[in-house]
């Protein structure tokens, strides 16, 4: 059964108006770019009405961040079979730092948030709220536990310190180029290894 509204029609199901929303959002985003989307611009794009937009989201900050999550948890399993791929986890965390930007610059969402016109916008959603850390903890904890466990890491290293470091690394990286080109990601992986894993290998 599905409600009318005044623009249109909405799913009665809030995972279905939800998932609706946040797809129409990410056009307008493309469209119009963050800071030109307006509520009312995603209500017209999602053929629904202010009012269930505003029900589901707070403000457009609340769209874009949870646009984020959902676009880094839909990559989650992909990445980390990527990570385990790697015999050592010196490469793991190099090739999957370096995956993380190949990737986000290639998103384009992901890529116009973290761009010079964004950045006050990207620095308030994603670094001050945690979020970009919870999901860098999110992916790599395990990997990093598991290393830590069994000596391949510091035994005194803080793990979640080491992912807001990562997260960091990430941003500041996909921000600064506009390509995932080969010669750029070997830049990024020489400074990896020559001042990241230093201060993590025993």
């Amino acid at each position: 059964m599905l409600t009318v509204t005044g623009r249109g029609t909405d799913a009665e199901r809030p995972a279905d108006t939800r998932s609706a929303i946040l797809a129409a959002a990410e056009s307008c985003f493309a469209r119009l770019g963050i800071a030109g989307t307006t509520m009312e611009d995603v209500a017209k794009a999602a053929s629904s009405s202010r009012a269930t937009v505003y029900r589901y989201f707070a403000d457009r900050d609340a769209l874009v961040t949870e646009s984020v999550v959902r676009r880094a948890r839909a990559n989650m399993d992909s990445a980390r079979a990527f990570i385990a791929r790697h015999p050592t986890i010196e490469d793991s965390i190099v090739e999957g730092i370096c995956e993380d930007v190949r990737r986000g610059r290639r998103d384009p969402m992901v890529h116009q948030l973290v761009s010079p016109a964004e950045m006050v916008l990207a620095a308030r959603l994603l670094t001050e709220s945690g979020r970009a850390v919870e999901l860098t903890y999110e992916l790599w904890e395990p990997v990093l536990a598991r290393a830590q466990a069994a000596g391949a890491l510091r035994a005194d290293l803080d793990i979640r310190l080491l992912c807001e470091w990562i997260s960091e690394l990430e941003i500041y990286y996909i921000s600064r180029g506009s390509t995932a080109d080969a010669e750029d990601l070997d830049h990024i992986r020489a400074r990896l290894r020559t001042f990241l894993l230093p201060a993590l290998l025993p």
